[in-house]
C-alpha cells in the first residue's frame, strides 16, 4: 500500500509547538471568585448549562489550534505519497557480478574487488521493493550462472577471463521475455578493458537502464608472468634445456631487482632443477628471460615459474609449465659417393637441412641427429638398432647380407629412404627388390630431360603442407635426370609423379616404412637443393619416417576456458599418459579500465549512471523551490486553511 513520507522529516520536531495552546490555556484561563447573590439564585441552572457548552467549545477550539500547529509543521516537512511498492510491480532488475580472475585483485586497503562487489550488491538489493523481480547472476568467459539472492555472500572469483558480451547477451534474453515497464541492469565489475575482446557486445534493448559499480583501484600495481615456454627440449651432450619467460609490468613504477624463479621436476625420478634470475622491468614495459637447466635425462618434466611481489593480483605471479625432454632422433646417412670436400659429399645438403633447429608449419620442433658414413662395398651397415631412419644416397652396391639386415631393421619399426644417383642401377638394388624392401621395380636406366612434378599425394603427412602455395610449389622443381619406378608393388603408394613417370613411392614393410626417390640427394640431377622447398621437404619426410609427425605430445597447454577449471598441471582423464597445463589468460593481468562513455556507446544503454555518482546525489538536499510530482503540500495547505477558518469562527462565538 502507498505510504506518506516526508522530504524534510526533521521538521517533525516542530510539532512540539502543539503544546503552546495548552500552556496558554493553563496560564491565562480566568479564575472567578465566588460571590453569593441571593437575587440571581434562579439563574444558576442556566449559567451551569451555558458553562458546559462553553467548555465543549473551548476544548474544540484548543483541538483546532493544536491541529493547525500540526498541519503547519506538516507543511514545512513537505509530505509526499510513496508509491514505491506500486512501482516495484513494474520493475525488473538484473544484478550482474563479474567473477573473473581479475576480481581477486586487492585495493590499497587490502579489500578484494569481489568483497566490494558483495557489499555493494547488498545495498542495491536493500533499495529495491519487495515486488520487484530480481535476477542475481555471476559471469566470466565460461558462461553465466544465475543464483538465488541468499547465496550472494558465497560468491567467489574463478580463474577464467572477463566477457562482457556474454553477460549482456544473457541479460538481453531475460528482458526479451519480460513484460515489466522498468528494466535495469546493475553491473558490478572492475571494468577491465580486456573483457571487450571476446564476445561482441550487441546494443541493449531500448528503455534498459544501466548502472555501473566500479570496483578496485583505478591504477592498480601489477606485475605478471605472461608466458613460460620450453624452447629447447633436446638433450645434447654440451647443451641445456631452455625455458623462455616473458614478464610484463602493468604498474606506473619501474620494477627493480625482481627475482624470477624456475622449478621443474622429473615425473619419474623426481630429480629437481631450479634457477633464479634477477631482472628489471620498465614502466608499462616487458622483459624476456631465458633459463638454462642442465637436464640430461629423458622424460616428462613438470614445474612452474614464479615471482614474489606484493602487487594487486597475486595469482598471475605463477605460470605452470610442463615439457618432454628427449634426445634427437638419430638418422644414419649413407653417402655412396664421397666428394673431395665436405661440400661435394652426396649427403651434404641433406645433413645440413637436418641439423637446423626450426619449427615447421606451426608444428612441433623437429629434432634430428644425423650421422654420416661413407659407403664402402663389402663393409655393410653398422648396428642399426639405435637409428630411427636410414638414408641411402647414391649407393653403388648392396649385398644379400645388407638386404637381410635391412629387412630385420624395417620389420622392427625402422624406416628407409633411398635416393637415386649416377651410381645407382637396377643391379645395385637387386637384393633389396628381391627382398621386397622397395616400393616397386626400377627402370633399367636413368632418363635425361627436363621434368617437373605434375602430381603429389596431397593427403600424405609429409606432403600435405605443400597444398598451401605459400609453403612452396612442388611443380616449380626442375629435374634434369630421373631413375623412375617402372611399376609399383601391390601395397605401395605413389608420392610424386611427372606426367608419365613415378618419381617417389612409399611401401609399408612390417612395422617400418620404405620410401624411394628417383632423383639424387644433391644438385647433380635436380635444382631442389637450391630451392627454399628443399629444407622443409626433407625435414617433413624424415619427420614422417621417424614417426615424429604421428607422435602426440604428452603435454597440451591452454588458457583456462572451462567452468570450474583452475591453473595447474593435471592428467587428461580420457588420454592416459597425457597431461594438460592450464594457466590464466595473460590479458586478465592487464587491469586497465573501460571509460564509462565508452561503455555507453558500446551497450547503447538508455541511461548510464555511476554508482558513486548516484550515492552522491542521494546526499544532496532537494532545493526549496523544487517540487515532487507526488507531493501532498497543496492538500495540507487547504486543510490548514480550513482549520484556521474554523478556529477563527469558533473563537469569535466563544468570546461573543
Amino acid at each position: 500500500m502507498p505510504t506518506i513520507q516526508f522530504i524534510y522529516p526533521g521538521f517533525l520536531l516542530a510539532s512540539l509547538v502543539m503544546a503552546i495552546p495548552i500552556i496558554i490555556h493553563l496560564l491565562f484561563r480566568q479564575r472567578a471568585r465566588k460571590v453569593p447573590i441571593g437575587s440571581i439564585r434562579f439563574l444558576v441552572p442556566v449559567v451551569k448549562e451555558h458553562r458546559r457548552r462553553r467548555k465543549v467549545k473551548q476544548w474544540l477550539l484548543l483541538a483546532l489550534r493544536m491541529l493547525g500547529m500540526l498541519f503547519l509543521t506538516f507543511l514545512f516537512c513537505r509530505p509526499y505519497l510513496n508509491r514505491s511498492e506500486l512501482l516495484g510491480l513494474q520493475q525488473e532488475v538484473i544484478l550482474l557480478i563479474d567473477k573473473s580472475v581479475s576480481m581477486q585483485a586487492v585495493d590499497s586497503r587490502g579489500d578484494s574487488s569481489m568483497a566490494q562487489a558483495i557489499e555493494r550488491s547488498k545495498k542495491e538489493l536493500a533499495r529495491l521493493d519487495d515486488n520487484a523481480i530480481v535476477h542475481l547472476a555471476t559471469f566470466d568467459s565460461t558462461g553465466i550462472e544465475e543464483l538465488p539472492v541468499e547465496k550472494l555472500p558465497l560468491i567467489t572469483p574463478t580463474q577464467a577471463a572477463t566477457d562482457y558480451g556474454l553477460a549482456f547477451s544473457w541479460a538481453t534474453d531475460i528482458f526479451a521475455a519480460s513484460k515489466r515497464a522498468s528494466k535495469k541492469i546493475i553491473l558490478l565489475t572492475d571494468l577491465q578493458q580486456s573483457g571487450l575482446q571476446r564476445t561482441a557486445i550487441k546494443p541493449l534493448p531500448r528503455g534498459v537502464e544501466l548502472v555501473l559499480h566500479e570496483l578496485g583501484d583505478p591504477l592498480a600495481r601489477n606485475i605478471t608472468i605472461e608466458s613460460a615456454d620450453a624452447t629447447q627440449t633436446e638433450i645434447r651432450p654440451q647443451g641445456q634445456i631452455k625455458i623462455r619467460v616473458n614478464l610484463r609490468n602493468h604498474s606506473p613504477l619501474v620494477v627493480r631487482d625482481l627475482i624470477v624463479r624456475c622449478d621443474v621436476d622429473h615425473e619419474t625420478t623426481k630429480d629437481h632443477y631450479t634457477q633464479e634470475l634477477a631482472t628489471e622491468i620498465p614502466v608499462l614495459g616487458r622483459t624476456t628471460l631465458e633459463f638454462s637447466l642442465p637436464i640430461q635425462t629423458d622424460g616428462l618434466y613438470k614445474g612452474k615459474v614464479s615471482i614474489d611481489t606484493d602487487d594487486a593480483l597475486r595469482i598471475d605471479d605463477t605460470r605452470w609449465i610442463a615439457f618432454e625432454a628427449r634426445r634427437p632422433d638419430r638418422v644414419l646417412l649413407v653417402d655412396g659417393q664421397e666428394g673431395r670436400s665436405v661440400y661435394a659429399n652426396e649427403t651434404y645438403y641433406l645433413e645440413t637441412a637436418l641439423r637446423l633447429q626450426m619449427t615447421e608449419f606451426d608444428g612441433p620442433v623437429r629434432s634430428f641427429e644425423p650421422e654420416r658414413i661413407a659407403w664402402e662395398s663389402g663393409k655393410g651397415f653398422p648396428r642399426l638398432d639405435g637409428y630411427r631412419a636410414v638414408v641411402l644416397a647414391n649407393v653403388r652396391q648392396l649385398t644379400e647380407q645388407d638386404a637381410q639386415r635391412m629387412e630385420s631393421y624395417l620389420r622392427d619399426g625402422g624406416s628407409l629412404l633411398v635416393f637415386a644417383g649416377d651410381q645407382v642401377r637396377p643391379e645395385s638394388l637387386k637384393e633389396f627388390e628381391r627382398a621386397g624392401l622397395l616400393p616397386g621395380i626400377l627402370r633399367q636406366s636413368a632418363i635425361s630431360g627436363r621434368f617437373r612434378i605434375a602430381r603429389w599425394d596431397n593427403e600424405h603427412p609429409a606432403l600435405e603442407c605443400f597444398n598451401d602455395p605459400q609453403q612452396g610449389d612442388l611443380r616449380r622443381i626442375d629435374i634434369r635426370k630421373l631413375l623412375p619406378l617402372e611399376s609399383l608393388a601391390p601395397n605401395a603408394t605413389s608420392l610424386l609423379s611427372t606426367t608419365d613417370n613415378t618419381i617417389a613411392a612409399e611401401l609399408q614393410f612390417g612395422k617400418g616404412r620404405s620410401v624411394y626417390i628417383g632423383f639424387s640427394a644433391d644438385r647433380d640431377w635436380t635444382t631442389l637443393p637450391q630451392s627454399p622447398m628443399y629444407v622443409p621437404l626433407m625435414r617433413q619426410m624424415l619427420a614422417y619416417l621417424t614417426h615424429q609427425l604421428s607422435e602426440r605430445s604428452a603435454v597440451t597447454s591452454e588458457t583456462i576456458s572451462k567452468k570450474g577449471q583452475s591453473a595447474g598441471i593435471v592428467p587428461k582423464a580420457d588420454k592416459p599418459g597425457e597431461w594438460l597445463v592450464a594457466n590464466i589468460d595473460p590479458r586478465e593481468s592487464e587491469l586497465r579500465r573501460i571509460q564509462a562513455d565508452e561503455m555507453v556507446k558500446i551497450t547503447g544503454a538508455e541511461s548510464i549512471e555511476s554508482a558513486d555518482r548516484a550515492t552522491a546525489l542521494e546526499a544532496i538536499e532537494i532545493p526549496a523551490d523544487a517540487t515532487r510530482p507526488d507531493e501532498l503540500w497543496t492538500i495540507v495547505a487547504w486543510l490548514l486553511f480550513a482549520i484556521l477558518a474554523a478556529e477563527l469562527l469558533l473563537s469569535g462565538r466563544i468570546h461573543a
